[in-house]
């Protein structure tokens, strides 16, 4: 499901400027991902896109592999909450769902120069398990959001890709989609990711230390330290997944909500 690849050490380029280069465990993971997923592949450039930009030699993600993991793990603690049946079903078209709050806090949210109590009082609270449990790719052009929503043992996985340049040019070879899978499987595929990508920047930052990297700055033992405070991290927050969920969003108060959004949208539309 997860696929990467680390750039060779000597394709790793440091950061900073001419006057003073500094590497570190971060610049390290450089390197190309792609997620497959049904019969999309999440995070390749359309051929347009990879003509447009110009100077990449690979049609997939290309930045510090670490930016996606940081944003992934983030959700753990939420992602094992199972959602109960009948809001997991909004899942099926979620942009409906979130088409029609939109609606529903445009009749109710009047007041053009700030929030209003509405929007946090009414609209957060209706929605807020959905972008609680997605994240999107800030570092990338028109980078893609993925959202995930567990159900006793299974996992919907929901992407948005279609962003395009101002000059109408699809980014992604990727459409919007969604998938379902078993979530005893979603977290099979993530441990292995994490035992793939641990084993193999273990041995880059072995390479990194042995390397003698002439003008650039490098903090070898700071290097080997992070790297296990970072594999640590990530383990630490995967045990989440496998745990008992400790996050208990008020599915009553979503639920009279969304009752209170369908009528009035029949009503005052």
């Amino acid at each position: 499901m997860i696929n990467f690849e680390l750039k060779h050490i000597d394709e790793t380029q440091p950061a900073g400027t001419d006057a003073e280069f500094h590497m570190s465990w971060f610049w390290l993971t450089d390197g190309y991902l792609w997620l497959n997923l049904a019969d999309s592949t999440l995070y390749e450039y359309s051929k347009d896109a990879l003509k447009y930009f110009g100077m990449k030699t690979s049609a997939y993600n290309d930045y510090p592999i670490v930016r996606f993991i940081d944003d992934f793990t983030e959700l753990f603690k939420v992602i094992n909450e199972s959602i109960p049946d009948d809001i997991y079903q909004l899942t099926e078209n979620l942009s409906q769902f979130l088409n029609d709050s939109q609606r529903w806090l445009d009749i109710n949210d009047t007041d053009e120069e700030e929030y209003s109590d509405f929007y946090f009082e009414e609209y957060d609270n209706l929605i807020s398990w959905t972008y609680n449990r997605s994240f999107g790719s800030g570092h990338l052009i028109g980078g893609p959001r993925f959202s995930f929503f567990r159900n006793k043992d299974k996992v919907r996985i929901i992407w948005e890709t279609e962003d395009k340049l101002e000059n109408g040019i699809q980014i992604w070879t990727a459409k919007n989609g969604n998938i379902e899978i078993s979530y005893t499987e979603f977290i099979s595929q993530v441990k292995e990711f994490g035992n793939r990508f641990f084993t193999q920047m273990k041995d880059k930052v072995e390479i990194a230390v042995q390397k003698d990297w002439k003008d650039i700055q490098i903090d070898k033992k700071g290097l080997i330290k992070e790297h296990k405070e970072r594999e640590l991290d990530f383990w630490n927050q995967f045990t989440l997944l496998e745990s008992d969920s400790t996050t208990k969003t008020n599915w009553k108060q979503v639920r009279e909500l969304k009752f209170r959004m369908d009528k009035e949208i029949k009503t005052k539309i």
